[in-house]
């Protein structure tokens, strides 16, 4: 029975560490769409811009801050990119008024696809991430 159960542990429980191949996987497949600076402003690339949704413009945020901040936390380095962003933040990066901010925010909170941090500030729900960039990357192969 114990040989059995270590067994089984040997092939559920892997010896390298998955989440660096995950975050590597997910930080490449970002870059497609946008970048960061060492400071969190997310930069989205035009012609994504032109395409998107307010509502998959705050994801992009989100999910770009979320790797940074990861990438950031494996590298030992100091985080100087949080994953949390405040709603006025994103008003700045995306140049929107806040109210339109706090509406796509409720909107993402009640499909629990971002989660509230404090008042006014969110950070992706991890789950959401692979999901959304895989609608994000069948859009641009159907253009």
């Amino acid at each position: 029975m114990n040989e059995e159960l270590e067994n089984l542990e040997k092939s559920f429980i892997l010896d390298e560490d998955m989440e660096h191949e995950n975050i590597k996987e997910l930080i490449e497949r970002t870059l497609k769409f946008c970048k960061i600076d060492k400071n969190g402003f997310v930069i989205i690339d035009q012609k994504t811009l032109s395409k998107l949704r307010i509502q998959d413009k705050v994801i992009l945020v989100l999910v770009a801050r979320h790797l940074a901040g990861k990438l950031q936390q494996k590298l030992g380095r100091d985080i100087t990119i949080k994953e949390e962003v405040s709603s006025q933040e994103l008003a700045d990066i995306l140049r929107e008024k806040q109210l339109v901010i706090n509406a796509r925010m409720k909107e993402l909170k009640d499909k629990k696809q971002v989660l509230p941090v404090a008042r006014g500030t969110y950070k992706i729900a991890p789950y959401v991430i692979s999901p959304f960039l895989k609608r994000l990357e069948s859009g641009e192969k159907n253009e």
